[in-house]
């Protein structure tokens, strides 16, 4: 893969007292957030009020800064679902809870603060509108993989190295302005996790079997679809 030098990121300031207390990956902001949601005696009633949240509206986690200049942050739960993301600028409706601590539901009136969307987790289920479509993609770029021997002996190099998985299993997102690349990571850097750092150079195989070498760090968004166990979440600037 091309030699390709990534921008470094300062790290981002916030409050302690923000009640999500940002973690470093937004799967472990959402699944503290759940944690604390699931264990609340109002859960029904949301789930009454949102029926589509987990499912096909995804998990999504949003801040904003209130009179005091203290940041506020966590799920949002209600408010006005529309083009596969909550417009912010309406009302919605925040749980503030973050693992043991219970949290409250505060209803935020978007057009008076500035609220941006922080990162999401899609819901799971066959309720879900992009499952097919991502069935298909997937199975398109493995055959694409499995037809080109170069990309074979690559990749058993590289697993043999780093102890992956027998083909490219990790399917992502990357979103940079209005270009959208959807595919395989044939190539990048693995953390002392063994897990893709999304922070430097990757190297997608496209579904219909363009290759494509990205700078992950500067993508808007980056969506890791399957494999791993960072499957499913999704990681906006």
């Amino acid at each position: 893969m091309t030699n390709m030098t990534p921008r470094s990121h300062e790290p981002n300031p916030h409050d302690d007292r923000d009640p999500l207390d940002f973690l470093s990956n937004i799967g472990e902001d959402v699944s503290a957030a759940q944690q604390a949601l699931f264990s609340h005696p109002e859960l029904a009633s949301w789930l009454e009020r949102t029926p589509g949240l987990g499912h096909e509206i995804p998990w999504t986690i949003a801040s904003f800064t209130d009179g005091t200049g203290r940041k506020v942050s966590g799920l949002v739960v209600a408010g006005c679902f529309s083009k596969g993301k909550w417009d912010l600028t309406t009302d919605f409706v925040l749980f503030t809870g973050r693992a043991r601590h219970p949290g409250t539901f505060l209803k935020v009136d978007g057009a008076t603060v500035t609220a941006r969307e922080q990162g999401r987790a899609p819901g799971v289920g066959p309720r879900r509108p992009d499952c097919i479509a991502l069935i298909e993609e997937l199975l398109a770029a493995s055959v694409a993989w499995a037809a080109r021997p170069a990309l074979r002996a690559h990749w058993a190099a590289f697993s043999a190295i780093h102890g992956c998985s027998p083909m490219p299993d990790t399917f992502v997102e990357l979103r940079f302005q209005d270009k959208c690349y959807r595919g395989l990571i044939i190539d990048g850097t693995l953390d002392s996790n063994g897990v893709w750092d999304m922070e430097q150079a990757v190297e997608l195989l496209l579904p219909s079997g363009r290759t494509v070498g990205l700078l992950a760090d500067q993508a808007d968004s980056v969506a890791i679809l399957s494999g791993g166990r960072h499957y499913d979440l999704k990681r906006r600037d």
